[in-house]
């Protein structure tokens, strides 16, 4: 998400805006998750929520890609250098640099308001493998939003390994992306008929980066194409058509026989490729139109610090949510519009005060590591 991969002078504004339109379907999504009052209202806007949620962290994974290899591909372009002699070790060690002190310190501050607010804290083997980045459905404490770490520092571990599998070629990146996707959501499947609830959620999603590889591979595919056109490919838009029209037929059908269908077990894979297009087709053509420019800039804002939003908003919602609607007592469906009006004003100073302590601590180490060298 804060893969702030693209040098200044070559930041594209849809691929912020893209990630703020995700981040802003996330927030939204598990404010009504973590809602107390579970109404009917509340119910559909949690169920429809999750589809935009679950497909918002597919383009999040898939831009996650698309900026590893965009940069990567650019920056070997730029100092003439192959990819075969690219250095992983200083790439790896500069995206930890980048990841590492964000989640470290936003597990430190999610652990302070949680004593602030009188809520437990358990100290376990869990809390202690969260503080460590290894967090997901089998080792969640403070933070389920943390397993997202969890899951882009495997994607990070694993794209060294990736490109020199596949010897730089975008086309075999791209298959075993697929493979490897397929092969996860028939585990998945597995153990889903076989009734075994810890496995099956760990390879349907969390914890996992073989519950979006696909996603991951799509992007790192399409940042060697972006790099080289600068565009998408008229034959990209043509086969996402066809994936997403063979999504939608599967949908219909599951639908008329009231089959119960499952996003994550391979209706991502059809879909992910045309919304990830769609989206940046389309905010290309609204970045032209200067009426709505404050928008677009207001979701430019959340993408840049998306990955910062990730990590903190969950537990604001933990804390507030209850006692907003404990102390609020009003119609309940004002009481759902005051308390998202609220959170909100307190999630934005929040992310503000977290930044600005962010950046500090990361002036902090960057004047350690200066010394030290």
């Amino acid at each position: 998400m804060n893969t702030h991969s693209q040098t200044r002078q070559t930041r594209f504004n849809w691929i912020d805006q893209t990630k703020g339109l995700a981040i802003l379907a996330i927030v939204i999504f598990h404010f009504f998750q973590n809602y107390p009052e579970r109404s009917q209202l509340i119910s559909i806007l949690d169920s429809n929520g999750a589809k935009l949620g679950y497909a918002a962290v597919d383009i999040f994974f898939l831009m996650a890609g698309l900026n590893t290899s965009y940069a990567l591909i650019s920056k070997l372009q730029k100092n003439q250098i192959e990819p075969s002699k690219n250095n992983w070790k200083s790439w790896l060690i500069k995206r930890l640099y980048r990841i590492y002190p964000a989640y470290i310190l936003a597990f430190i501050l999610s652990c302070l308001l949680y004593f602030f607010a009188n809520s437990k804290i358990n100290l376990n083997l869990n809390f202690f493998l969260s503080f460590i980045g290894i967090a997901g459905i089998r080792f969640q404490s403070i933070n389920p939003g943390f397993w997202f770490f969890t899951v882009i520092l495997e994607a990070y571990l694993l794209t060294p390994l990736i490109f020199l599998f596949c010897k730089n070629k975008p086309n075999k990146i791209l298959f075993l992306g697929i493979i490897g996707a397929i092969i996860t959501k028939l585990l998945a499947f597995y153990f889903l008929i076989a009734d075994d609830q810890n496995n099956y959620l760990f390879f349907l999603q969390n914890n996992f980066i073989g519950s979006y590889l696909f996603q991951f591979c799509l992007g790192l595919y399409w940042g060697f194409i972006y790099a080289k056109h600068q565009s998408f490919r008229k034959i990209d838009f043509i086969v996402a058509s066809i994936l997403f029209s063979v999504g939608i037929l599967i949908y219909a059908i599951l639908t008329i026989f009231k089959i119960k269908y499952i996003y994550m077990l391979g209706i991502d894979m059809l879909f992910t490729p045309l919304f990830f297009l769609g989206i940046q087709a389309l905010l290309s053509r609204l970045d032209k139109i200067a009426q709505i420019g404050r928008i677009l800039s207001f979701l430019s804002i959340l993408g840049i610090y998306s990955y910062q939003i990730y990590l903190i908003h969950q537990p604001l919602y933990f804390v507030l949510l209850p006692k907003l609607n404990h102390v609020i007592q009003i119609n309940n469906y004002l009481k759902i519009g005051v308390s998202l009006m609220i959170v909100s004003i307190l999630l934005a100073i929040y992310v503000f005060s977290f930044i600005k302590i962010e950046r500090f601590v990361m002036k902090m180490l960057g004047t350690l590591m200066n010394k030290q060298n």
